[in-house]
């Protein structure tokens, strides 16, 4: 089995690169996600819609992480994500079933 942390690692750099397919790859088929715009929002492919419409929404999207931390089956990004002019600094808590996200818990701050 691949290291969660490796694995993590390229799931940022799917999302950075908007590379919807390959994000969807990283997801369960009951992957939920909670931000601070959804709540339990499940299963996946209501996740990659939810995520389909935020890249479409946005010609200017970043996603960087400044440190991954990971054991066995979790692992925190904590991150800089740009969408359009708003700039956003926060940590994702992910638990993984092997090399599948279960869930993800964002926690999101406008940069001042």
């Amino acid at each position: 089995m691949a290291d969660i942390r490796d694995i993590t690692a390229a799931y940022v750099a799917a999302f950075d690169a908007r590379d919807l397919d390959k994000v969807s790859r990283f997801f369960a088929e009951d992957f939920e996600l909670t931000d601070p715009k959804v709540s339990a929002l499940s299963p996946k492919r209501d996740v990659i819609a939810y995520i389909k419409e935020l890249f479409d929404a946005n010609d200017n999207l970043s996603f960087v992480a400044h440190r991954i931390l990971a054991d066995s089956n979790a692992s925190v990004i904590h991150f800089t994500l740009t969408l359009g002019e708003t700039v956003l600094d926060g940590v994702d808590l992910i638990t993984w079933d092997g090399e599948q996200m279960t869930s993800m818990h964002a926690y999101l701050v406008p940069r001042s």
